[in-house]
């Protein structure tokens, strides 16, 4: 049964029509207009529940929608984009009905098919309902909707006048909508830019930082191999001048050429990680671990896990490298910073991403001096070149340091089927 109501003459009509378009002035954003609109609107159209459904400019076909009066559910979709297809009204965004007017939505077969995202309709008590298009050059852009609790409240007069509202708003909404995508694009595009010039930025400091690396090489080689070498070969011509030789003799040439042999191979150890390129990443961190620990003369525990079967070595050979040099910068930092009794590594999957855990129990950070080192930043660098996560912060129970490295895992290929 249709509800009683009141009647408006043309004039008060006409009235409020005014009333909108002066509460329309100033209002920036969806939220504040739609606010500002309500009770003007609800003169000319008696409402429990208004919104307004606007289409996204993604090539997604998504909505969101913005309530005034009672708020749903719907609401979430300021935040979260609901794909068309769910939307209970989808008929009418897609134009194929020139408008949706329901007695009790609620008991509509036309708000209730699969998938439909209509439990705001039941949960509100949404029964009358009146939907119509909002269009703005030549096209649909979303739709007005207005609710009441009270079953057959609205007629085809109130989907003139909503209409009427509709075309009012219209292109003040399109106007809104294409200002807010300018401000996202332009928000995405800075954000791009600040990220090239960070990996910019990184380069140039991993190609200076290889420079140096390159020099220091260098002045190892000229200082202490090169030294060693010189000697060895005056040694050589003085013992050329002696007509017998015994191994008394030969023992002191003997000795120099082995410690200098283990110079070269720890020079060498330090540019190329010789274990991680032949057995792989686990490998090589056993071996970082055994060898850092055992330089150092320290009485630290370690310990490294991997559960995810060697995902890590799945990693392109510069992706591992990278991972290497980060986690080692990490333990040396424990060793030579923290002092700690023990240092844990894990290696773990975390849906598509590789995860990898490095936690010591020592004195923890200095936040002033250790964060801002040239070591911090250089991890930093490398995982941004990885686009990887890198987290630092203080270990369990507020002891410690604890170094988190999260990237995603390289997609598998999967080999096209042959037909014979």
């Amino acid at each position: 049964m249709t509800v009683k109501r009141p009647s408006i003459h043309a004039e008060d009509v006409l009235h409020h029509f005014l009333g909108i378009s002066r509460a329309l002035a100033g209002q920036l954003d969806f939220q504040s207009m739609i606010d500002a609109i309500s009770e003007e609107i609800r003169i000319i159209l008696p409402h429990d529940h208004l919104d307004v459904s606007l289409l996204l400019l993604d090539g997604e076909n998504h909505l969101h929608a913005y309530e005034t009066g009672l708020h749903t559910a719907w609401s979430n979709f300021a935040n979260h984009p609901l794909p068309i297809v769910e939307s209970p009204i989808r008929a009418l965004l897609l134009g194929e009905e020139p408008y949706i007017l329901s007695k009790d939505a609620t008991t509509d077969p036309r708000y209730q098919f699969a998938g439909a995202f209509n439990t705001p309709i039941f949960d509100a008590e949404l029964r009358s309902r009146l939907h119509v298009p909002l269009r703005a050059r030549g096209e649909i852009i979303g739709a007005l909707s207005c609710s009441k609790h009270a079953a057959d409240y609205y007629t085809l007069e109130d989907v003139h006048h909503t209409q009427h509202v509709a075309d009012l708003l219209a292109s003040y909404l399109y106007a809104l909508r294409q200002t807010d995508q300018a401000k996202r694009l332009a928000i995405a595009e800075t954000q791009i830019r600040a990220r090239e010039e960070g990996l910019r930025l990184g380069a140039l400091r991993l190609t200076e930082e290889l420079e140096n690396e390159r020099q220091r090489i260098g002045m190892d080689l000229h200082d202490q191999t090169l030294a060693d070498m010189t000697r060895l070969h005056r040694r050589i011509a003085r013992l050329m001048t002696v007509d017998t030789l015994s191994g008394n003799d030969l023992k002191p040439v003997s000795d120099a050429l082995h410690e200098s042999m283990q110079e070269l191979r720890l020079i060498i150890d330090a540019v190329k990680p010789t274990v991680l390129q032949l057995f792989g990443l686990e490998e090589g961190v056993e071996d970082l671990l055994l060898r850092s620990v055992r330089n150092s003369g320290l009485s630290i525990a370690t310990c490294l896990r991997d559960t995810t079967g060697g995902l890590a070595n799945k990693l392109a050979e510069p992706q591992k490298i990278a991972l290497f040099r980060i986690i080692q910068e990490a333990v040396n930092n424990a060793i030579k910073h923290a002092y700690p009794d023990s240092i844990d590594i894990e290696i773990s999957r975390a849906g598509n991403r590789l995860q990898l855990s490095i936690v010591d129990d020592g004195l923890g950070l200095d936040r002033d001096n250790l964060l801002n080192c040239g070591g911090i930043q250089n991890m930093k660098i490398r995982a941004r070149l990885l686009n990887a996560q890198l987290q630092i912060e203080t270990g369990p129970q507020g002891k410690g340091t604890h170094v988190c490295i999260s990237l995603p895992l390289p997609v598998p290929h999967i080999e096209p089927e042959q037909t014979v």
